[in-house]
């Protein structure tokens, strides 16, 4: 994707190009989304704060183009500057003047947790938008399971419906990080060589965010609040990344053959509790040390 990068760092035209039309593949790939992200992150990154953000104006245009040619909705356009390329801008400014990888997933991560609060205290049935087709699928299944009966699943759907708004704001602070790392990986090869590597694995978010964090987790586990869940899926977000952070250091540090770190991606693809053992590492790391101590040092 390397030669994306260089396309991306000709010009503002060649950077909103590349956005525009991964913003519209990211309709129907939505990984696509997180590359046209990035291509925001990386000119603000290089080329500063005004500049990332004339690529966006740029980049909403070139959306709009595309999205009313190809769906008859320019509006698409503005729904990929709300919630995919403003936050990544945010987080590339974040980053360029803080020079702090784990300052800046900090930040983004308080965002989500605001935007959080403010949707379930305006909009708290915002859910109920995803009950008509939750209920066509709910039908379905229990006509086709003899395990569950109509009520219980109406009760998970309610849950659903109820948890959707943490869900929501959490896979876009998820998307939004991705295409900070990157945007900074990009940055990283072009200026600095192997200097995303280092600075990714050295991610340390500190013992107060792990306090937070951990508060949070025992609420969650002690109420039946929707909110406070919703802002432990948040959390959870921002210390999945610490988890893969502190793995990949301990690999490096360990100088194990890189292909371990496939095959944990792959057992945790289909054993998600392996992510959930790497992140209470990570919530302990503030105070274990495991990254230098994996790597020998006392």
């Amino acid at each position: 994707m390397l030669f994306l990068a260089r396309f991306i760092l000709k010009g503002h035209a060649q950077a909103a190009l590349v956005a525009a039309s991964m913003a519209i593949l990211g309709v129907i790939i939505p990984p696509a989304a997180w590359i046209s992200a990035a291509a925001i992150v990386l000119v603000t990154l290089v080329q500063g704060m005004q500049r990332g953000l004339i690529t966006t104006v740029w980049s909403l245009a070139g959306a709009a183009v595309f999205s009313y040619l190809i769906f008859a909705a320019p509006q698409v356009a503005m729904v990929f500057v709300l919630i995919v390329w403003l936050p990544a801008w945010l987080a590339a400014v974040i980053l360029r003047q803080t020079v702090s990888l784990a300052y800046s997933l900090q930040i983004l991560t308080v965002a989500a947790m605001l935007v959080t609060a403010m949707v379930y205290t305006l909009y708290p049935d915002i859910g109920e938008y995803w009950r008509e087709p939750l209920d066509q699928m709910i039908v379905q299944l229990a006509e086709q399971s003899d395990d569950f009966t109509l009520a219980e699943l109406q009760q998970t759907e309610d849950w659903i419906i109820a948890f959707l708004p943490g869900l929501f704001v959490g896979s876009i602070l998820f998307g939004t990080m991705l295409s900070l790392f990157l945007g900074r990986w990009w940055q990283a090869v072009f200026y600095n060589p192997g200097g995303f590597a280092r600075e990714f694995q050295s991610l340390n978010l500190g013992k107060v965010s792990a306090l937070v964090a951990i508060v949070l987790m025992v609420m969650a586990m002690t109420t039946s609040s929707m909110f406070v869940l919703a802002l432990v899926t948040i959390v959870s977000v921002l210390y999945s990344i610490q988890a893969l952070s502190l793995l990949h250091a301990v690999i490096n540090r360990r100088q194990l053959n890189g292909a371990w770190l496939f095959v944990i991606y792959v057992i945790m693809f289909f054993i998600p509790q392996v992510l959930l053992l790497l992140i209470v590492a990570s919530l302990a790391d503030p105070w274990l040390d495991i990254r230098n101590r994996a790597g020998g040092a006392t």
